[in-house]
């Protein structure tokens, strides 16, 4: 009699651990499925090569490929960010350097932005993550217009901005189809 409860008992453990996993994130993704996701941004092949460069993209699901893009973007910005600020402290022009001031807090949101992506990731409240991918793109565009009257840029900051805004699109596209699934 102990065996068999013991089985029921395992059996039901494992009944209710497979329903409260989501089964959109059982599955690993393949090539090919990247590579669709990755069509809807604007450089397919760029777009593959940065997941693919990231070893964690072999075995993801497609919350792990949210997970995978939010890294990816999040190292960016920080990159960038600690650039901007080394220039903030560097630079001896006032108005160039209250440009820089200006994107360093703009960086600043977009990495508290993407702090809660994760936080919303690991939580499940998937459907809450397009509002900070909004909101870190609503940062990105704020740097890219006070930059926009910048007449130097040593810190090639326009390009940061650029390949900042390419990952986060990669982040939109696949957060997009998490809330799909």
């Amino acid at each position: 009699m102990a065996i068999f409860d013991t089985s029921f008992v395992l059996i039901l453990i494992s009944i209710v651990f497979m329903s409260i996993a989501p089964s959109s994130t059982c599955l690993k993704l393949t090539d090919t499925e990247i590579k669709h996701l990755c069509s809807k941004t604007n450089n397919l092949g760029d777009c593959y090569k940065l997941l693919k460069s990231d070893p964690h993209t072999a075995n993801v699901d497609a919350r792990g490929l949210v997970e995978v893009s939010v890294d990816l973007a999040s190292n960016k910005a920080n990159k960038t960010h600690s650039l901007i600020n080394s220039f903030v402290n560097t630079t001896h022009d006032s108005r160039l350097k209250n440009i820089y001031k200006l994107c360093s807090s703009n960086y600043n949101d977009i990495i508290r932005d993407l702090k809660g992506i994760k936080n919303y990731l690991h939580s499940g409240a998937y459907k809450n993550i397009h509002v900070q991918v909004k909101d870190a793109s609503e940062e990105i565009k704020q740097c890219k217009k006070v930059f926009g009257g910048a007449s130097s840029d040593h810190a090639h900051i326009k390009k940061k901005n650029k390949e900042f805004e390419f990952i986060l699109s990669i982040v939109d596209v696949t957060s997009d189809n998490l809330n799909k699934k």
